[in-house]
């Protein structure tokens, strides 16, 4: 057995006869000068079984970095049709997105080439590409979400609060009207324009896919700025609480609550529902297979 120079990886057109149209676009080899018109394979050279190929799994962290790349590959076809001894010939600048091509090459297959005169089998080097590219960023899975407190929970802010303002008279919350004028006092300060930064998905929650919703709270002083943040409901994972009290940082710029008729300004809660969500993977354009020429 002998072994030729390399090839590049072809798609038989039948093959892509039984695909979508966007997809043919995508796999179908473009022949130099002829792109319109594919170039069939040459049965003397070794080429990938594309319906061997199963499409890498865009790293999450590649996802949350925004990496984006194309990676070649070159691998050895023997004549028994297994793929052995990959190396990156085209690295994508990513070393992650790298790996995880080369993650893939141990279940492909391939189709040997022939020696032109002799007709026998030989092995040789075949090579393919592969991008990887994001998407337009969809609408950010973590996000504010509706605030749902019960009254266990908002006496006891609102109880945190009298002890923070002794000097003013804040209504008790025993009747409808009292408990609606204790809340606009105790429990509407509000970020100031720009303060509030959206806490970014927490990296380290990303092995386990972690998602859930932390309500939580800062203490506004009268002075405008955040004294300190207290969590009100969990969301079960330490990391996803944390993330979201971190966004709610000592000294930010707060808009305190007033007390009625343009009175004195109220140390007060601000407070938040955040819902944590994992970035989609879906928002991962993973190309099935692209184009094995230029």
């Amino acid at each position: 057995m002998r072994e030729t120079g390399e090839t590049r990886l072809t798609i038989q057109d039948r093959r892509c006869r039984r695909l979508p149209a966007i997809l043919c676009l995508i796999l179908a080899p473009i022949a130099a000068g002829a792109a319109d018109q594919p170039t069939p394979p040459d049965a003397t050279k070794p080429r990938l079984d594309v319906a061997s190929f199963k499409p890498p799994e865009y790293p999450p962290e590649s996802v949350q970095a925004g990496e984006e790349g194309r990676v070649g590959i070159s691998v050895l076809c023997g004549v028994d049709g297994v793929v052995s001894d990959p190396q990156v010939v085209e690295p994508s600048g990513f070393a992650r997105l790298d790996n995880a091509v080369l993650a893939v090459v141990p279940g492909l297959r391939c189709f040997p080439g022939h020696d032109t005169q002799t007709g026998e089998v030989v092995t040789g080097r075949a090579r393919f590409r592969y991008t990887f590219k994001l998407r337009e960023p969809p609408p950010p899975p973590s996000h504010q979400t509706t605030l749902q407190l019960d009254r266990e929970e908002t006496l006891a802010l609102m109880a945190e609060a009298r002890a923070a303002n002794p000097d003013i008279a804040i209504p008790a919350a025993t009747d409808p009207e009292g408990y609606s004028a204790a809340w606009s006092m105790t429990l509407e300060a509000r970020f100031s324009p720009g303060a509030f930064q959206p806490p970014a998905y927490p990296a380290d929650a990303l092995a386990g896919r972690e998602t859930g919703t932390v309500t939580a709270a800062f203490l506004c002083g009268r002075d405008g700025t955040v004294q300190r943040a207290r969590l009100i409901r969990s969301s079960g994972s330490a990391r996803l609480d944390d993330a979201l009290l971190r966004a709610f940082p000592t000294g930010a710029a707060c808009q305190p609550a007033h007390a009625p008729k343009n009175g004195p300004a109220v140390t007060s809660w601000g407070m938040m529902a955040y819902l944590f969500a994992p970035p989609e993977m879906a928002s991962a354009d993973k190309a099935a297979l692209p184009p094995g020429g230029n």
